[in-house]
């Protein structure tokens, strides 16, 4: 028989014990940090309709939905056309779900909402590195608050965890759309030409000022626009200091003046002490649903953010209960890849003790050795001596020394026969274990 392939499938990725218990350990730092600052924890499915993610602003995230067929009779009776064969898709993001969920539950909410979603989404996109096509989310959302704190919450409160997770010295760039619109005004874009705009300039990092404003030329838009467009990417640098001249220019009004400033702000927080905060007009985000502040989290090692989010007042009301909301996502894979490449691999938990025995007879002497093992934290596993004791060992401190080095918890593996113990300090490090003993 032809052996079938093991892969997974293509951006997707399995994972070994040692890093699922790391990816549980950043999941926990992360919920309770958020926790602790009085969001709540929420879960929404993994399908939703697909009429509601196609046009929810979701940009060009909206082409790479894994769509869903649908099943038995509706099948048959639907044409060959793919918008008619599915009915159903896997989430994009969290953002779209979370409107759904207000809209169908708020009448059983608090009026300020303060929501955790933490959970994996789905997009049909090439993968490269930081980057898969099954991903894990952690969003935070506040959803009844149309004042700046909510950003400054939400901003303040992601920091937190990123720190708590091991993320040194990240820096906070923030803009907002409403500056961007204004650009686009003071420029002369034509509103239906103001997306593809934006577009353009969101891939600033990606092909340089060159790039962009030959993107821009192809538009065919009137000399005076294009003129002043390139000033923009000219004049665009990222700066702890507010560009006031620019803002005075272009006529921006007070209000968002106001708000950049208060976040601005945020560099004097002792809470936020080694984060950078810069405000850089070319962060644009490509989600179109953003309506106000934007940002986004990143450091200096990697090349692309680990975090970001913005408010998004209009989507809530397309679901018909439209109240003001905004968000922060942490880019869990992101930050795992980081914390990897850095050497930096959190805390793996408790001890563990791997009890052996011989024959079924010897179960009830190591289960009472076992709970005793757990009321003291440690972790407690009975097991059978089929595999080789050196096998055993050797794999237990090759999986220790890959992920730990010395700095995790002690790893003992106990060979039982009736009421004779066996250590073996697989670690280096193990304690005394009388007490296993009673």
């Amino acid at each position: 028989m032809e052996r079938m392939e093991t892969s997974p499938a293509r951006g997707m990725k399995d994972y070994l014990p040692i890093e699922a218990a790391l990816r549980d350990w950043m999941l926990g730092v992360i919920q309770e940090t958020y926790a602790l600052r009085g969001f709540q924890r929420i879960e929404t499915p993994a399908l939703e309709n697909l009429e509601r993610l196609i046009g929810s602003g979701g940009g060009e995230n909206e082409k790479l939905i894994f769509k869903v067929l649908k099943r038995g009779e509706k099948l048959d009776l639907a044409c060959a056309d793919e918008n008619t064969l599915a009915d159903l898709g896997l989430r994009f993001d969290l953002t779209v779900p979370l409107a759904r969920y207000w809209a169908h539950n708020q009448p059983k909410l608090p009026p300020v909402f303060r929501a955790i979603q933490i959970g994996p989404v789905w997009r049909a996109e090439r993968p490269q590195r930081g980057r898969f096509r099954q991903f894990m989310q952690c969003d935070i959302d506040i959803i009844g608050e149309p004042g700046v704190l909510a950003e400054m919450e939400l901003i303040t409160v992601s920091v937190e965890a990123a720190a708590k997770l091991g993320v040194k010295n990240p820096v906070l760039r923030f803009n907002d759309r409403r500056f961007l619109d204004s650009v686009l005004d003071w420029a002369g874009v034509p509103a239906a030409a103001g997306a593809a705009v934006l577009i353009a300039l969101d891939k600033l990092d990606k092909v340089g000022p060159k790039g962009v404003r030959a993107e821009i030329a192809r538009m065919e838009l009137a000399e005076q626009s294009t003129g002043r467009l390139a000033r923009f990417l000219e004049e665009s640098s990222a700066s702890e200091d507010l560009p006031m001249s620019l803002f005075e220019e272009i006529g921006l009004a007070e209000t968002v003046v106001t708000d950049m400033e208060a976040i601005a702000s945020l560099a004097g927080c002792s809470a936020l002490a080694g984060t950078k905060l810069v405000f850089d007009p070319t962060v644009i985000r490509g989600m179109g649903y953003y309506t106000g502040p934007i940002y986004e989290l990143g450091v200096a090692e990697m090349g692309f953010s680990i975090g970001g989010g913005g408010r998004y007042d209009e989507m809530l009301g397309r679901f018909g209960r439209p109240a003001p909301a905004c968000g922060f996502s942490l880019g869990f894979e992101r930050i795992s890849l980081y914390l990897h490449e850095q050497g930096e691999h959190g805390t793996l938990g408790a001890p563990q003790l791997h009890l052996r025995i011989a024959t079924p007879a010897d179960y009830p002497i190591a289960l009472a050795m076992a709970e005793r093992a757990v009321a003291r934290g440690v972790r407690a596993s009975i097991e059978g001596a089929s595999k080789k004791l050196g096998a055993v060992i050797r794999h237990l401190h090759e999986e220790h020394e890959s992920v730990a080095g010395s700095a995790g918890p002690w790893i003992a593996v106990v060979e039982l026969s009736g009421p004779e113990l066996k250590v073996h300090d697989v670690t280096g490090d193990c304690p005394e274990l009388s007490w296993l003993q009673g």
